[in-house]
């Protein structure tokens, strides 16, 4: 759907800092994510208007949710007349369930912003940028994306370039109780791609046990679960998905130790938790095998009882 330039009015609006969808000039948009951080960024440039935008938006959000990173950020950047900010953008948003971060891209000229943020969009849309903000790698799709399409590309976008793969000789417990146990990415019970950045453990038992021991690093809460991680002589273990937390940042904790409840999965079936190893700022990639079943009579609860 070609963007024309009655749809970007030139009068300009006053901005109230209270509004909820903030705006935009390109300028703005381009330096936000050429700042160096560990961010991931994707924008998808769209409009109320425009129907195969609506169609592809809701799988962003379920993809970019399902992978339970709070360094990927998924950003809508509105196209639609002046008119239209922010109320009816915003309703709209809220009819669709576009639960993620809006903003309206105050601009008139396709001819100028289009180019800032790739050389080859002609100024359709719908439009998404990947961005890795440490690297400055981009990726430039003038195209509806399906949810198989975006979910490849998304993975493998966000892969590191330099990642250790030979874990032989790691060997570490499950951190759920009689857990399911998969080192790839699955969207609808289908395999996406694989093996995955990190290993996801599902169980009946929510419970969340510390595969080795440490300090807690941080606790970040994201949006409706929590993200844990715990430093130990330079490694680093997060525990993504987590419901709840039985301990604070700056708290020693042990092997085995409990450290709260996973929250459920997406479907709202199962409680499921993500793990992530980094050694020394380098992600290493654990596989299943990496992990031995962690069986209820040993669980550490059990064992006290005794």
């Amino acid at each position: 759907m070609k963007l024309l330039s009655s749809f970007l009015l030139s009068c300009c609006i006053a901005i109230a800092s209270a509004q909820q969808i903030p705006t935009y000039k390109m300028a703005d948009l381009v330096e936000r994510f050429s700042q160096k951080s560990d961010t991931i960024y994707v924008i998808n440039f769209w409009a109320t208007f425009c129907k195969p935008c609506v169609g592809e938006i809701p799988h962003f959000i379920k993809t970019v949710n399902n992978l339970h990173n709070p360094k990927i950020k998924l950003l809508l950047v509105s196209l639609d007349l002046p008119s239209f900010y922010p109320k009816k953008i915003a309703d709209f948003a809220t009819k669709n369930h576009f639960n993620t971060n809006i903003a309206w891209l105050d601009e008139t000229n396709a001819d100028v912003f289009c180019p800032m943020i790739d050389k080859s969009w002609s100024g359709s849309i719908p439009a998404t940028i990947f961005v890795n903000a440490k690297t400055g790698e981009k990726k430039f799709f003038e195209q509806e994306l399906d949810e198989k399409s975006f979910t490849k590309e998304l993975h493998l976008f966000i892969a590191p370039k330099k990642i250790k793969t030979k874990t032989d000789s790691l060997s570490f417990v499950s951190p759920m109780v009689e857990a399911e146990v998969r080192d790839y990415m699955t969207v609808n019970g289908m395999t996406i791609c694989e093996p995955s950045l990190c290993v996801t453990f599902q169980s009946f038992d929510s419970s969340v046990y510390a595969i080795d021991g440490g300090i807690v690093d941080t606790i970040a809460n994201i949006e409706d679960f929590k993200a844990l991680i715990i430093e130990n002589n330079n490694q680093y273990y997060t525990y993504s998905n987590l419901g709840n937390s039985i301990v604070k940042k700056g708290d020693r904790v042990s092997k085995n130790q409990l450290l709260g409840y996973a929250a459920f999965d997406l479907e709202n079936k199962i409680p499921t938790v993500d793990l992530y190893y980094n050694v020394n700022n380098e992600m290493i990639r654990l596989q299943t095998e990496n992990f031995t079943i962690r069986h209820r009579e040993c669980s550490p609860e059990i064992l006290s009882l005794r």
